[in-house]
């Protein structure tokens, strides 16, 4: 076997990449294949490397559920109860994070814990440093956090909305772009309102009438403050009135009337309890607290004498109140309305009723509200489609410089053209359109018509590569962005990728040995069968191993001297 001196492979040397807000441990139990898994992660840039299926594609799926993607529980590994990611990032320079937070009162101390768990029943749950959070506020701080690149990223380049979106992600005019959407749902909101008065228009007659009616009937009724409560009581006590006079009547009767009444009883115990407490001034209390009672008594015998004396039962009298209460039933269940609410109800009409009326006030203000949005929403669209062009173009020259870096050679061009309408639109008034002239002479045209397959995977990269440059994420994921390119064309994108990674963290999944060469650590995912069951590992290369897995990476199962020697040289050249 060839040895190689250690001391002269490019994995030695020291990572100058970023060393602040990134993400620095991964742990995930009981997912898919993966039964227990502890992985640190370093500045720079990491690659991952592996056969196909052996569960490269797993790690990915831990990671888009730390940032909020959708639980399922066909995930948990077989015969488990749950599965459990935590992941571990480092935010003290993450300005974004720590607001957002400080906003929700989550201590950090510059640290970062995400947890995700996964139930068998489907149910999932989050935390950040141990606080309960809903599943979404993961991908708010994600999008903070984590910038993932798949490998099917250049299919939906060739979509408008996607060619857009990539223009404005890299552009950095996020505030003017939402004023723009702000100010395109005002106006569309007081466009509705405008829609609906003409829609409306003919029924404008039958509803005003209608409510002049309801509201005369309810106006008649003449209701007062409270009324129906104070009715209702007042029906309560009059159905009960020969049982109030009689009990009343029989109390009184046992308080001061009887041979055997409370009062006397109690007046002779208050004089018999006085005498007592000249022999024992301990009772003087007591002798006091019965006088209190003697006179809290008398009182209440004069009140209740008097309540009898004015009480009146009064036939008449209820069947009245019972006859206005039918007509407050009557109008709640015509209005379907509580009776006590009948008062609101009449407010409220009356409310709708000077709407109503006042509807072609109304109407004009919309209408002077809808010119002033539209005059505003124009002049914002208009700075926008310059920030627009600028960023075009920028973004052109920088795109053609990669297309030439990656043998693509040719021409890359954001076209703008300005939508020709008086109405507004959502995003602004342009159409976004993606243009490439592969070969020096030809037009520039839309990309699907002419990029192939891998020359669109290669114009994909470039773009990402272009716009990761300003959006702030300290880590970046790459999920086999290489697919469908090889030989010095790979090398290339492999020191693309490197030199990203001066900046920030770089992730990268690759089956390519010229950009597995290209990190600064590896990491070999493989699959493991062990009394019956299968798990995958991660390991974390040496020198040695790393030699040995590029040039397995190089010529397949078979790995020679000079595969070997290939490897050496290749992580040598970086």
């Amino acid at each position: 076997m060839l040895q190689i001196t250690i001391n002269s492979i490019y994995f030695a040397k020291s990572c100058t990449g970023v060393n602040e807000g990134v993400l620095r441990e991964l742990v995930i139990n009981d997912l898919a294949v993966i039964n227990s898994l502890n992985l640190d992660f370093k500045p720079g840039m990491t690659v991952l490397t592996g056969e196909t299926g052996a569960g490269k594609s797993i790690l990915l799926d831990a990671l888009g559920l730390i940032l909020g993607d959708r639980a399922d529980a066909n995930l948990i590994r077989g015969g488990k109860d749950k599965t459990d990611i935590t992941a571990i990032f480092s935010i003290n320079n993450n300005s974004n994070v720590n607001d957002r937070l400080n906003e929700m009162e989550i201590e950090s101390d510059d640290e970062l814990f995400i947890r995700r768990t996964i139930s068998k029943d489907g149910r999932s749950r989050a935390y950040l440093n141990n606080t309960p959070v809903p599943i979404q506020t993961l991908k708010e701080i994600g999008e903070n956090l984590i910038d993932i690149h798949g490998q099917h990223a250049h299919q939906s380049l060739s979509k408008p909305k996607m060619q857009r979106q990539l223009l404005d992600q890299f552009g950095q005019y996020d505030a003017l772009l939402q004023d723009v959407t702000k100010t395109y749902q005002q106006w569309k909101q007081v466009n509705n309102q405008l829609q609906n008065f003409k829609t409306n228009g003919e029924d404008f007659a039958a509803r005003l009438t209608l409510l002049k009616y309801q509201i005369e009937e309810l106006e008649e009724l003449s209701i007062g403050e409270s009324e129906y409560t104070e009715l209702s009581e007042d029906l309560k006590r009059q159905s009960h009135s020969q049982r109030l006079l009689d009990s009343c009547n029989r109390i009184l009767s046992e308080l001061s009337v009887s041979d055997s009444a409370i009062n006397d009883r109690l007046s002779h115990h208050q004089r018999e309890i006085a005498e007592l407490s000249v022999i024992d001034n301990s009772l003087e209390n007591i002798s006091n607290l019965l006088d209190d009672a003697s006179i809290q008594l008398d009182e209440a015998s004069h009140e209740l004498k008097a309540y009898v004396e004015r009480f009146d039962i009064d036939a008449e009298q209820m069947s009245t109140i019972e006859n206005r209460l039918d007509k407050f039933h009557d109008l709640a269940r015509k209005h379907k309305v509580r009776p006590d609410a009948l008062t609101e109800h009449l407010e409220l009409l009356t409310t709708q009723l000077s709407q109503l009326e006042g509807g072609q006030e109304q109407h004009d203000l919309l209408q002077q509200k809808k010119v002033e949005l539209t005059e505003q929403y124009f002049k914002l669209a208009e700075k926008l489609s310059k920030k627009r062009s600028d960023a075009a173009n920028s973004i052109s020259v920088d795109v053609t410089v990669k297309m030439h870096e990656l043998a693509i050679g040719g021409k890359f061009n954001i076209e703008l053209e300005n939508i020709e309408e008086d109405t507004p639109h959502q995003f602004g008034m342009d159409k976004v359109s993606f243009q490439v002239s592969t070969n020096p002479g030809q037009p520039l045209r839309p990309i699907t018509k002419v990029a192939s397959g891998g020359e669109l995977s290669r114009l994909s990269l470039a773009i990402q590569i272009i716009g990761s440059k300003d959006n702030g994420v300290p880590t970046m994921i790459f999920d086999e962005v290489d697919a469908g390119i090889s030989g010095g064309i790979a090398e290339i994108v492999g020191k693309l990728l490197h030199g990203l990674a001066e900046h920030r963290q770089i992730l990268c999944v690759t089956h390519l040995a010229q950009v597995a060469s290209c990190g600064h650590h590896h990491l070999l995912v493989n699959k493991t069968t062990k009394e019956n069951e299968t798990f995958t590992q991660v390991v974390h290369l040496d020198p040695q191993q790393r030699i040995d897995e590029v040039a397995r990476m190089l010529a397949g199962m078979e790995v020679t001297n000079e595969s070997r020697a290939n490897a050496v040289q290749m992580l040598e050249s970086v």
